[in-house]
C-alpha cells in the first residue's frame, strides 16, 4: 500500500494496512504525525524526506509511488494524517485528483505540491482541488522544510517563481480559459470528459449523439493538441491543466 518511513528509525518495509504501523500502546505513550506523500521518482523521495527530517523526530512517512495506493490509504478509516506532500506528475493519474479524495477525506488537512510542474493552469487547478501550498522541485531542501513548516502553521508557502505567476494571473482577465491555451473545441472537451469516465468509443458517440468517425478524429486531434500519444496521457494531462 505504502512505504512507511519513521523519522529518527530506520526504514520500514512495505505494509498492508495501516493497522500494522503502530501498536496501541504506543499510540497512546506519544501520537506519531504522519505524512502522506506521493511521489514517483526515488530522488525526490529523498529529497522530501530529507526535508521532513529537520521537522525533528516523531514524524512518520508513507510514500506511496501511485495515485491509486494513495487513495487506497485516504479511503482506510483507520488512516489519520497530519499532512500532505503531493507531486503532480503520478504514473496512474494526475496529483491533483489525490488532492481532492485527501480535501474530501479531511477537510483541515494541511496538503502542500512538491513537484517539477509549474504551468498556469496546474498550479491553479492544485489550489483549487484543495493545495495550500506549492513548491517547485528546483527548490533547497531547507527551501523546502521551511515551506513544509509554514503550511503546517496554517501559512500559504508557494515558491517565488509561482508567486509572481499568481499574482500576474490575478490582474487578467477572467475570460481566459485553459481551452484556448489548447484550442480545444467544446466538442473535443467532452468527448475527453467522456472518455475520462471510462466509457467505450462506442459509448461516448452514443452519449454525445455523434458517430464512431467522429469520436475517433476528436481523439486525433485530442492527441495532437494535447501532445499525448495514449488516452491515458491525454486524460492526465487534461487533468493537470484543470481541463477535467
Amino acid at each position: 500500500m505504502g512505504t512507511r518511513i519513521t523519522m529518527g528509525c530506520q526504514t520500514g518495509g512495505r505494509e498492508s494496512s495501516l493497522k500494522r504501523m503502530s501498536s496501541p500502546a504506543s499510540t497512546l505513550k506519544t501520537r506519531t504525525r504522519r505524512v502522506l506523500l506521493v511521489e514517483d521518482n526515488p530522488l525526490f523521495q529523498t529529497l522530501v524526506l530529507g526535508a521532513v527530517r529537520k521537522l525533528g523526530r516523531g514524524w512518520e512517512v508513507l510514500a506511496c509511488k501511485r495515485g491509486r495506493e494513495a487513495l487506497e490509504l485516504l479511503r482506510d478509516k483507520e488512516a489519520s494524517f497530519d499532512l500532505a506532500l503531493v507531486d503532480l506528475g503520478l504514473p496512474d493519474m494526475s496529483g491533483v485528483e489525490v488532492i481532492s479524495a485527501a480535501r474530501e477525506s479531511d477537510p483541515d488537512l494541511p496538503i502542500m505540491v512538491i513537484s517539477v510542474i509549474s504551468a498556469e493552469a496546474s498550479v491553479l487547478a492544485a489550489i483549487r482541488a484543495g493545495a495550500r501550498g506549492y513548491i517547485l522541485k528546483s527548490d533547497s531542501e531547507s527551501a523546502m522544510a521551511e515551506a513544509i513548516g509554514q503550511v503546517l502553521e496554517g501559512n500559504y508557502p508557494i515558491s517565488p517563481a509561482l508567486a509572481r505567476t499568481l499574482f500576474r494571473l490575478a490582474g487578467s482577465p477572467a475570460e481566459g480559459s485553459v481551452e484556448n491555451a489548447f484550442s480545444l473545441t467544446p466538442r473535443e472537451l467532452e468527448t475527453l470528459r467522456n472518455l475520462s469516465k471510462g466509457n467505450a468509443y462506442e459509448d461516448v458517440a452514443k452519449l454525445m449523439g455523434i458517430s464512431l468517425s467522429t469520436v475517433q478524429t476528436n481523439v486525433r486531434n485530442l492527441y495532437r493538441k494535447l501532445d499525448a500519444h495514449s488516452q491515458l496521457q491525454a486524460v492526465n494531462k487534461a487533468r493537470d491543466h484543470g481541463l477535467l
